[in-house]
């Protein structure tokens, strides 16, 4: 009897185990900012001005040992602008990507958006617009199989961003106002 009950134990300590155990994505992403055009405006005294395109070079490793379909790869980036009169960070789509069915083991290589960066210098100032952060997915359907962050950074920009993606959230900055008077 006694060895019944701990053969019954066993076995369910091992199949908690089993249950317990961790996903693993199918998929490895990494990406990179890769220049693709670059143009300079030297005007001597008065200022300068540079245009960049860049992109982001994403390369996917199909991780898993059995063949993965056709997929979609999606990516979003915060890019700090520089207009007029304000400075202000902004969510942009990278657009999307067909990816083929891959092979086990296999690696491939995409450029994901186009990003149009400027650069002007006045005598006393300087407006610069950079690539900060961004996000890179991997989809089959409505599965999510990879996903690729520059950093951490990312999520806590993403949120400071408010629920618009465009700037600051109007409900922090109404508190602060408040605050301040």
């Amino acid at each position: 009897m006694k060895t019944l009950a701990l053969l019954l134990t066993t076995l369910v300590g091992l199949n908690h185990l089993h249950a317990v155990e961790p996903t693993k994505s199918l998929v490895t992403l990494s990406a990179k900012v890769h220049k693709l055009d670059s143009e300079h405006d030297l005007r001597g005294r008065q200022g300068s001005s540079r245009e960049r395109t860049v992109t982001l070079r994403v390369e996917i490793v199909n991780t898993s040992s059995t063949a993965l379909p056709a997929s979609e790869l999606t990516g979003d980036a915060l890019i700090f602008r520089a207009g007029d009169i304000k400075e202000k960070t902004v969510k942009e789509s990278l657009g999307m990507i067909k990816v083929p069915a891959m092979k086990p083991n296999e690696k491939l290589t995409f450029d994901l958006g186009k990003i149009e960066l400027k650069e002007i210098e006045f005598r006393n100032r300087k407006f610069e617009e950079t690539l900060e952060e961004w996000q890179v997915t991997c989809n089959q359907g409505t599965t999510e199989i990879g996903k690729a962050l520059s950093s951490d950074r990312y999520t806590t920009l993403l949120k400071d961003l408010g629920p618009q993606g465009k700037g600051k959230d109007p409900e922090k900055r109404k508190a602060r106002k408040a605050l301040a008077q």
